[in-house]
């Protein structure tokens, strides 16, 4: 098996003499230190893949793990020059402010398998900041072979499982039946295990406010183009935020609050307040992304309350509007591993991606330690015992027993193995089968379906050519576009609320207000032109004009 010589090749790199320089000549041992975004426990001492990654690639880590404010952090890491070896980015402060080194040259000469990884879904040329440099290698959305995954993990508007089942599983396409069923819900059962109900909760937080801000664009029925949509005839781009879609939207959200269905808590709540919410499963629905609250979805059923999860749906304004929220999988750009100006060695660091994001060591990371996490069958086909399914379902044990940080912030392989099978062992049809949770079969039965994926859209449209322009760049700091940007983001934090919570009768004239900020003080059209050519540029790029 392919994994029964990977141990043998790589132990070879650490036995290795380190050079005369000191510097990057072989994969003698390294501690890389690393600052990332990802909301993990440091790693345990004794966990299993932390230490084949130390015994057969020579490398440690001391990990910097985000607590509190992301923008506060960068900015005293910035302002001191406090940088570890490497930085997990996720917008272009980082590399605005020239705490990061090139690296297309190094990939080229010492990352030949980084460079190969890259050449899918053209994210090689897709990475390249506008000075022509590449400063980052993306974490996610490079796929190898076919998407075999079955499950959703994008934006929906969710409801709880439990709440869809007491209604009889009803249709439920706008905006309007989903909020009837959670609200008749709620006058029902104002208790969940004898703690307060909570409505309709929202994500304020930081710079994850965007799930406060994103949902008419998908109500509308386009796809996730982050701040903007996109005409798909004449290619025009415009933000949404002081259209009548958004106005819609805040209304709706007004008037749930006249009837205290609104999580006011919502507004003062951090990020961690808002998971610890979700976790107890009192919440009935929300607005989000799949991977921004997956954890508290992990936690409810180690606990073994699968109807408290959350169930998404393809909601919209009106029945004759065509959802949009599944697509094809992109390159995550603009979040991934840089290596800081203060990296002491950044030749060994790509020497250790370059082993890290080969298959035989991509498969140890996703898949675990053949023999102890899974096994093949006589006829060669993977599959794991109930004990090996049991373990790999806790987020306790995930987390002493994989690497997970190393999968969130450096390159990972996704879609299937040279051999067929899929990343993710536990999306084999087998082993997918013997996970399915008797909820969401019956979920699923009910709306004519086999998994969430298909419940959100069983055929996702093509992503058009531009799509998406959430991985664009940044306006450049001083820019006008960046200046217009930054006081919008600000103005949205605090009228939208105000919004959500003002007596209706002042409704309209808190947002006739807004939009007089946004449009005349703001000049958000300013952002819509530096967005706009940043759409023509792409579009010509791709279609090679």
């Amino acid at each position: 098996m392919l994994l029964l010589l990977i141990g043998a090749t790589a132990m070879s790199f650490v036995s290795c003499k380190k050079d005369s320089t000191g510097k990057g000549g072989d994969m003698y041992p390294v501690t890389i230190s690393v600052f990332t975004q990802s909301p993990q426990q440091q790693p345990n001492a004794d966990n299993k893949v932390y230490k084949y990654i130390e015994e057969n690639l020579g490398v440690t880590f001391e990990w910097d793990i985000l607590v509190g404010d992301i923008a506060q952090k960068r900015g005293t890491m910035i302002a001191g020059e406090d940088y570890p070896d490497v930085i997990e980015i996720n917008e272009t402060q980082f590399i605005d402010a020239g705490a990061l080194i090139p690296l297309e040259d190094l990939i080229e000469q010492y990352g030949p398998n980084i460079k190969k990884h890259f050449e899918n879904n053209n994210a090689w040329d897709k990475m390249f900041s506008p000075d022509g440099h590449l400063y980052y290698m993306t974490n996610w959305g490079v796929y190898h072979g076919a998407n075999q995954s079955p499950y959703y993990g994008g934006a929906a508007l969710w409801l709880q499982k439990k709440v869809l089942k007491d209604a009889g599983y009803p249709e439920v396409k706008t905006m309007d039946q989903y909020f009837d069923v959670l609200t008749n819900y709620m006058d029902k059962n104002p208790k969940i295990e004898g703690q307060p109900v909570v409505g309709f909760s929202i994500l304020t937080n930081d710079w994850r406010a965007f799930s406060m801000w994103n949902p008419p664009n998908f109500l509308a029925g386009y796809p996730n183009d982050g701040n903007g949509i996109v005409d798909p005839e004449t290619h025009k781009y415009e933000n949404f935020f002081t259209k009548d879609i958004s106005k819609r939207w805040f209304k709706k959200l007004n008037e749930l609050n006249q009837g205290g269905y609104i999580d006011r808590a919502s507004f003062t709540d951090n990020y961690d307040q808002y998971i610890a919410k979700l976790s107890t499963g009192r919440v009935l629905g929300m607005h989000d992304q799949a991977w921004q609250f997956g954890s508290s979805q992990d936690s409810l059923r180690d606990a073994g309350k699968i109807e408290l999860q959350m169930a998404p749906l393809p909601i919209v304004f009106d029945s004759s509007i065509k959802p949009h929220y599944r697509d094809y999988p992109e390159p995550n750009l603009g979040r991934g591993a840089g290596i800081s100006i203060k990296a002491k060695d950044p030749i060994r660091i790509i020497r250790f991606v370059n082993e890290l994001i080969t298959e035989d060591v991509q498969r140890v990371i996703e898949w675990g330690i053949e023999g102890e996490d899974w096994q093949y069958d006589d006829k060669g086909s993977p599959y794991m015992t109930p004990e090996q399914r049991a373990d790999w379902e806790n987020a306790t044990w995930q987390a002493q027993n994989r690497a997970i940080l190393v999968r969130d912030v450096f390159p990972t392989w996704q879609g299937s193995w040279t051999d067929g099978y899929p990343t993710v062992l536990t999306d084999y049809y087998p082993e997918r089968k013997a996970l399915e949770k008797p909820e969401d079969v019956e979920l699923w039965a009910a709306y004519d379906v086999t998994n969430y994926a298909e419940l959100m859209d069983p055929n996702p449209p093509a992503n058009e050519i531009w799509y998406p322009t959430w991985n664009m760049p940044n306006p450049p700091d001083g820019s006008d576009a960046q200046v217009a940007l930054t006081r919008c983001d600000q103005t949205m934090r605090k009228y939208l609320p105000k919004l959500i919570l003002a007596d209706p009768a002042d409704f309209d004239k808190i947002w006739d207000e807004y939009v007089d900020v946004m449009v005349n003080t703001n000049k958000i059209a300013d952002y819509e032109a530096y967005m706009q050519k940043m759409l023509d540029d792409r579009i010509a790029a791709r279609s090679g004009k």
